[in-house]
């Protein structure tokens, strides 16, 4: 029986029997019983073996019988050693999510030393009924109800339709010896509690739990499906991008059905969780410039939209300007050009060009950020004084527009909000001799 699934599992997904497969086995029965039946199969594979040095001396021997296995058969193996703990420490990880990072990066260089095509794991269905019932205890969305995928990029499960009945009976039939694992009885893990305690309640009431648990599996999986689609759909209606801002608009948010479960999976790719979430909504009455922050990212609050950017992406930047010249300036590349004033010249009013009065400036100028406390004096306020930070309020700056807006400074003097307003201080009047013209390329 495990035979023919295997062979199922391999022509419904199209895989070549020619196809080379690495065999994951820890020397449990699952694992042995998938090796058994690909030898059976005579499929070209190679066995690898993680010893992770989690329990001493029963890591060793559960090494030793994998290898004997292995010779046994003529199948070809390798076996690797890790210390997980250690790397487990230095990471900043879980035991288990060390185990996995080294176990899957092993196998990943292996494949591509031996130019094998897939990554075979003997996960089967009392994995998947334990794995929704840990992610329902946990809180989890509809994805989280589906189970385990049996085709995941380069890695295969073929053994989900199977229980672990049909495995140990395989076992037996084929008089199969395997290793077991003492922590698999401690009820001091989650997983544990619930295949020895929940469980086998579970099929008291329903004999046929498993099955029932695959069949909701793959009818939860066509729900994620249309779930998916109906998000990328409001997604396509809602989301705009402005450079490298991802823009959401607001108000066409409240109007969905699930305001709270599409922002969540909007957002939830970049680090914002729910309580976040929940928060992110109660700003859509607040006054704009609210602001949150997941990582390297920021969603700050406007008035017709809730902008995302990356905050690791928003440059510092301070240059000094020593004469004239061409300048490339983070982003920018810009030019700095002195000429004479004559009776033709006509001042620019494209933004990204700014004329002063030349001897009003003192070099080297500087280009830097702004900072809380810079003020200028707009042109035409007549030398009044403005603090920045109400000027880029009425301009309804975002905050990402503040952070990356650069500043021409000359004696510590704002001389020009770069692409935006020139100071007073330094408009060309009727007295002007020679004129800088700075200008964006």
């Amino acid at each position: 029986m495990i035979q023919e699934t295997i062979k199922d599992f391999l022509q419904q997904h199209h895989i070549s029997r020619d196809a080379g497969f690495i065999l994951a086995v820890s020397g449990g029965a699952d694992s042995i019983c998938m090796l058994h039946a690909f030898k059976y199969l005579n499929l070209k594979m190679l066995v690898l073996h993680c010893n992770f040095s989690l329990r001493g001396k029963e890591s060793d021997m559960d090494e030793q019988f994998v290898k004997r296995f292995c010779d046994s058969y003529g199948i070809a193996h390798s076996v690797k050693k890790f210390d997980t703990l250690k790397y487990a420490r230095e990471n900043g990880l879980s035991v288990e999510m060390a185990a996995r990072e080294l176990r899957y990066t092993w196998f990943r260089e292996m494949k591509e030393k031996k130019k094998m095509d897939y990554i075979v794991v003997a996960h089967h269905a009392d994995d998947v009924a334990e794995t929704v019932l840990i992610n329902l205890c946990r809180g989890t969305g509809i994805k989280g109800l589906t189970g385990i995928k049996s085709i995941n990029g380069d890695i295969l499960r073929p053994l989900l339709p199977c229980s672990r009945t049909d495995i140990l009976k395989y076992i037996e039939d084929h008089q199969l010896g395997f290793r077991t694992d003492s922590t698999n009885n401690s009820l001091d893990y989650v997983r544990n509690k619930i295949r020895h305690q929940i469980i086998p309640v579970l099929k008291e009431i329903n004999p046929s739990f498993l099955d029932t648990m695959t069949e909701n599996c793959e009818t939860l999986k066509e729900t994620e499906e249309i779930f998916q689609y109906g998000i990328h759909r409001f997604q396509e209606e809602i989301l705009d991008c402005e450079e490298d801002e991802l823009l959401i608009h607001i108000s066409k948010t409240l109007a969905t059905p699930a305001p709270y479960t599409f922002l969540y999976e909007t957002l939830k790719p970049f680090g914002f969780n729910k309580v976040q979430i929940r928060d992110i909504l109660n700003t859509h009455t607040a006054i704009p410039g609210k602001q949150f922050i997941a990582g390297h990212h920021t969603l700050e609050r406007g008035r017709i939209f809730w902008r995302l950017y990356d905050n690791s992406k928003c440059c510092r930047t301070v240059a000094s300007i020593p004469t004239t010249g061409i300048y490339t300036i983070g982003k920018l590349k810009v030019e700095f050009t002195l000429f004479p004033r004559t009776e033709e010249f006509v001042i620019p009013q494209q933004p990204d060009i700014a004329c002063l009065d030349a001897d009003k400036l003192q070099f080297p100028l500087l280009i830097r950020n702004w900072q809380a406390g810079d003020y200028f004096c707009p042109i035409g306020m007549k030398k009044s004084k403005k603090k920045l930070s109400d000027f880029f309020r009425d301009q309804k700056f975002s905050s990402k527009q503040k952070q990356e807006c650069l500043l021409l400074l000359s004696d510590e003097k704002i001389a020009w909000i770069i692409g935006n307003r020139p100071d007073d201080r330094f408009k060309i009047t009727s007295f002007t001799s020679n004129i800088l013209q700075i200008s964006i390329l």
